[in-house]
């Protein structure tokens, strides 16, 4: 080290000479020996004035605020201390060295702000080489926010970065660009699924971008206008005029936007039948071809194969758009069951989900149709009153085919679709147009009660008929809309859809089935009770066992029966003691009617 004296620490000759040594190590060397000599020389404060002499020196050297100089580049961001150009994103670091971003161009080009959830998105532009073009990516702003979330988000679509030094580098870039330009880089609303929202109704809202391109790109790419709005208005209007099934599908497909603004429920419109070949799957293409494409087993119209996380996945996408499903016997189990669960899907919300901090993840919703169809009904005799009160069935048969020619309007309906849907969403979004649906609705709803049906299956019926009305007026203009008669053939009545009712019949059935076990005497095998006149003593434990093969909540059942006053009860509980066979034990005490189609006589009707 050079010999130094004391004027030579006093007027920075000292500072000037350790700052310009260029190597890291060396420099520090002669720090501490320039520490050594400043004490023998009695020099004070010498650490602190080096710190304030190299801050100096960093502000002095600081290039002026710079630009972006990408090739092409589609914005041009201020770079502050950062060098941005065709090379990469660089900067000089403290002791003199280059830190280096990125090898490649790279920036924010745009904030998306959810209108649902208020969290920010960021998407960036990158291009890899001289002769490649410019790609996008959405990313959360959370992700670039963090070296190690960036290095496992970006480094998988090709972004030159890796963990350590460089990822670090990366995200204080990416963080001064946003800082540094929050004039230039625009932000705009985005949703994360489609239907109704604060800014209108997705993907037809003007001004509203999409930020879930990578989750449900398929799903969203479906979605779109295609081919000639009237050649899919002439295979629509014919099908209308041969078949009430088609009238109803296509009802539904439209209803299902109108679920949300009038406060309904989510429902379900279910096309079943043995026979193959009546057309219920080109029925259903004709309802998705209403809004996007409707190849079958493609994004907008998949099958039942899948998982009920899937479902409710896609169902909180779609969120006002109707869901199609075919196919029911793929959903089932290798005892031939259904293993599919309507009522969560028709509850219209997801599961609860926690996260890593023990909070809550975002759970969607939905306000929508599924229009599904199948071999077999969607419900069955055992399933509660919720899940049946949500269907509305409609059997197919092989001398009523939906669809005539079903290979033809196929063809036609995967070359022309998606038109009537923007359409019909831009008729209601009139001033007053969504009040007049409100007053159709209350009309057709009282209309519907005045049958034998449950308001549920009402409400749903209803819906379809204001949808119908609407868009014969705005779609068809065919005159063809449905009516509250021709749709109350496929309403379900109170009877159907009371548990009482179904599980009344079931032991009805049961204690005629096992007459030869109500004798109330163990030695002719199994004892399972008494029958005496028009009374069936159970034992309860006989009782529990027989509603639980059935999918049947005993107690529910037994209350529903007490109710109705067809069981025998005491004071407290639901049985009583019967003798029989020498023991005395606790029974239900069920009435059976008199034959086979009349009750007893007093007993309240189902």
């Amino acid at each position: 080290m050079t010999e130094f004296t004391y004027e030579d620490f006093d007027t920075g000759r000292v500072f000037a000479y350790l700052a310009g040594i260029e190597d890291p190590y060396e420099q520090r060397m002669e720090e501490r020996r320039a520490a050594a000599l400043a004490e023998d020389l009695k020099f004070k404060g010498f650490q602190s004035l080096f710190r304030l002499y190299r801050k100096k020196r960093r502000a002095e050297e600081a290039p002026p605020e710079g630009r972006s100089r990408f090739p092409d580049q589609p914005l041009a961001l201020r770079t502050g201390a950062w060098t941005a150009d065709g090379s990469g994103v660089r900067r000089r670091g403290a002791h003199g060295g280059m830190i280096y971003a990125c090898s490649h161009p790279i920036l924010p080009v745009a904030r998306l702000r959810g209108v649902d959830t208020g969290l920010l998105k960021v998407r960036l532009a990158f291009r890899r080489g001289p002769g490649s073009g410019w790609e996008e990516l959405l990313v959360d702003a959370r992700d670039i926010a963090s070296a190690h979330k960036i290095v496992d988000r970006l480094s998988a679509v090709g972004v030159s970065v890796t963990s350590g030094e460089r990822a670090n580098a990366l995200v204080d870039y990416l963080r001064d660009m946003l800082d540094l330009n929050q004039d230039v880089i625009p932000e705009v609303r985005s949703v994360s699924r489609m239907g109704w929202n604060g800014e209108g109704f997705s993907p037809y809202a003007q001004g509203i971008a999409f930020d879930s391109a990578e989750s449900f790109s398929g799903l969203y790419r479906a979605i779109a206008q295609v081919g000639s709005y009237d050649a899919w208005l002439a295979e629509a209007r014919e099908a209308r005029g041969y078949s009430l099934t088609a009238r109803v599908v296509l009802a539904a497909s439209f209803a299902s936007v109108l679920v949300e603004p009038l406060g309904c429920l989510p429902f379900f419109v279910h096309l079943w039948g043995m026979d193959a070949g009546t057309g219920k799957t080109v029925a259903q293409m004709l309802g998705a071809s209403v809004w996007a494409n409707p190849a079958v087993g493609q994004a907008f119209f998949p099958t039942f194969r899948g998982t009920p996380v899937g479902f409710e996945m896609m169902a909180g996408f779609l969120h006002s758009l109707p869901l199609f499903l075919d196919d029911l016997q793929l959903a089932k189990d290798r005892h031939g069951n259904v293993a599919f669960n309507v009522y969560e899907l028709a509850s219209g919300a997801g599961k609860l989900r926690s996260n890593k901090a023990l909070g809550l993840n975002y759970t969607p919703t939905w306000a929508n149709c599924f229009i599904t169809s199948g071999e077999s009904p969607l419900v069955g005799e055992t399933d509660g009153a919720g899940a049946l009160n949500r269907v509305i069935e409609i059997e197919c048969r092989a001398d009523r085919r939906v669809i005539r020619d079903g290979r033809r309007t196929a063809n036609v309906l995967r070359a022309h679709y998606g038109w009537a849907g923007r359409a019909f969403v831009s008729r209601l979004l009139e001033e007053g147009q969504k009040e007049r649906a409100m007053a159709l609705y209350d009309g057709f709803f009282a209309a519907c009660t005045q049958s034998d049906t449950t308001d549920k299956q009402a409400m749903a019926a209803a819906v379809l008929l204001t949808a119908d009305a609407l868009a014969t007026e705005w779609i068809f203009r065919d005159g063809r809309a449905l009516t509250a008669e021709e749709l109350g053939e496929f309403l379900k009545s109170r009877e159907a859809v009371s548990l009482a009712g179904r599980g009344y019949a079931l032991l009805c059935d049961w204690v005629a089935v096992n007459a030869g076990k109500l004798r109330g005497r163990a030695e002719l095998g199994e004892c399972y009770g008494l029958v005496e006149g028009n009374t069936a003593y159970i034992i309860r434990s006989v009782f529990n066992r027989v509603c639980q093969e059935n999918a049947i909540n005993p107690k529910a059942l037994l209350s529903h029966l007490r109710t109705r006053g067809l069981i025998q009860a005491g004071a407290r509980g639901y049985t009583k003691t019967k003798w029989m066979g020498g023991q005395s034990p606790n029974c239900v005490w069920l009435k059976l009617p008199k034959n086979n189609t009349e009750p007893e006589d007093g007993l309240p009707p189902l």
